[in-house]
């Protein structure tokens, strides 16, 4: 699974950890020690203390890639450069005027990188948030589909953890459920899925279908599958990869190494 941006990660672990180093800061600035009775934390005032509370709460929003996490972040930024201005012209005449100027402009430019189109995007569209989606394996294997009473046969061109696409040409209606049964290497992975997506593509119509429920057992020889796929390396594929690869055996023995795991499926298409 391909992980999210590094300037995410960098910059949400940089503000859970700040409350750390503004209080390294206020007691050199203030003369005082970091513990004992009369440490920094016995001189901070309640506004000091939401403050510090706000920066994991914030580092978590930035971390989770959601739009109240992108607001916030931006509220934070400019709330800090307000305090930070407040602090140095009302309340504490410790405070040097090139601490504040060095303090905003470290603000500033974090809060230019998340102004930056290909970082708050994923914010706003959950579809960019390829960190989530489940890596599709490009692999042909016999399918049928059970809708409206009616046996249809097709094959699947790829699958991942939460869905696949067959290669069905007739038409489906979209958002319809379908029971799913998948031929691999004798084995059979039988499931309700929902058809989410169709594809008018000259050379692969199709269907993208989402597995919407699956027993146990189930779910334990698709991530087995998934697993191997991965393994032999499927999603960088251009072919698709031989089904022979797959046995019986290397599913049945996997679903029972497997056995006790549970996987959250998400939406791939």
């Amino acid at each position: 699974m391909r992980k999210r941006p590094l300037s995410i990660i960098i910059i949400a672990f940089i503000y859970f950890f700040e409350p750390a180093g503004n209080l390294f800061q206020a007691s050199i600035i203030n003369n005082l020690p970091l513990i004992g009775e009369h440490s920094i934390l016995y001189h901070l005032i309640w506004s000091d203390w939401v403050i510090l509370c706000l920066f994991p709460v914030v580092a978590v929003g930035i971390y989770m890639v959601r739009k109240w996490g992108f607001y916030l972040f931006i509220g934070f930024s400019l709330l800090l450069i307000a305090y930070n201005l407040y602090v140095y012209f009302v309340m504490n005449p410790n405070y040097q005027l090139h601490i504040v100027l060095m303090f905003i402009i470290m603000i500033t430019g974090m809060s230019s990188v998340f102004l930056r189109k290909h970082i708050y995007a994923p914010y706003f569209n959950p579809r960019l948030r390829w960190w989530e989606v489940a890596s599709r394996y490009r692999i042909h294997l016999n399918t049928s589909l059970l809708i409206n009473n009616a046996n249809l046969e097709c094959q699947t061109l790829d699958i991942s953890s939460s869905g696949c696409f067959v290669n069905y040409a007739g038409n489906l209606i979209e958002g319809n459920s379908v029971w799913l049964t998948i031929q691999c290497a004798g084995v059979e992975i039988n499931c309700l899925g929902k058809i989410v997506r169709r594809s008018t593509d000259a050379e692969n119509p199709g269907y993208g279908i989402y597995f919407q429920a699956m027993s146990q057992q189930t779910r334990l020889k698709l991530n087995r599958l998934i697993r191997h796929l991965e393994a032999v390396g499927g999603m960088d594929r251009e072919g698709s990869i031989p089904s022979s690869y797959i046995t019986e055996e290397f599913i049945r023995k996997g679903s029972r190494l497997l056995a006790g795991f549970s996987f959250k499926l998400k939406p791939t298409f």
